[in-house]
């Protein structure tokens, strides 16, 4: 593994072995760091490289879609700045992004967790946009559900049938192992 920085689509193509066929969706979620609203705009900072480093790939590839993944911190307050600098940039590239963009819960998808995050999808311009998926599942311990959706699972129900693993003594660490420097 390594750091997409300088990575090339050329050799992400050659590496993958997927030659000159068609890249159909990149999913990604770089990390977006740098917030400083203070005189410059919030991409130009250095701890957002990988946002734009993923911009690039998408459009190196000639991908037909992408779906950007990333923390739900990013929608709330100035931070939203970010959202319409990253916007901007698939833009340029010759990207449409879905709007209004959306923070999907995995809890609401029938996951056993909230897990809470924005969701930018977007295709090449003349493409036609995906829309967002409409929950499947009210969360096990949703205070408003949405009338005619199921209950989704809780951990219990997730993993309750697991053995408890205080019942193997093969997992515990030997004492020599438990007095070296490990």
């Amino acid at each position: 593994s390594r750091s997409v920085v300088g990575l090339s689509a050329a050799e992400i193509r050659l590496r993958s072995k997927i030659g000159t066929r068609p890249v159909d969706c990149v999913f990604g979620g770089p990390p977006c760091q740098g917030f400083s609203m203070i005189g410059h705009r919030v991409l130009d900072d250095p701890r957002n490289k990988l946002v734009l480093e993923f911009v690039r790939l998408v459009s190196e590839l000639g991908a037909k879609s992408f779906v950007f993944e990333n923390v739900k911190g990013l929608t709330v307050g100035s931070q939203k700045v970010v959202l319409d600098e990253i916007v901007e940039a698939f833009d340029k590239c010759g990207y449409d992004v879905r709007l209004p963009w959306q923070v999907l819960d995995a809890a609401s998808y029938g996951v056993p967790q909230h897990r809470q995050r924005l969701i930018l999808m977007g295709v090449k311009k003349g493409g036609k946009l995906p829309s967002y998926p409409l929950p499947l599942t009210n969360s096990a311990d949703s205070r408003k559900p949405i009338v005619g959706l199921p209950i989704g699972p809780n951990c219990k129900d997730a993993i309750g049938d697991l053995p408890d693993a205080d019942n193997f003594e093969a997992l515990f660490l030997s004492d020599a192992v438990k007095t070296s420097n490990y």
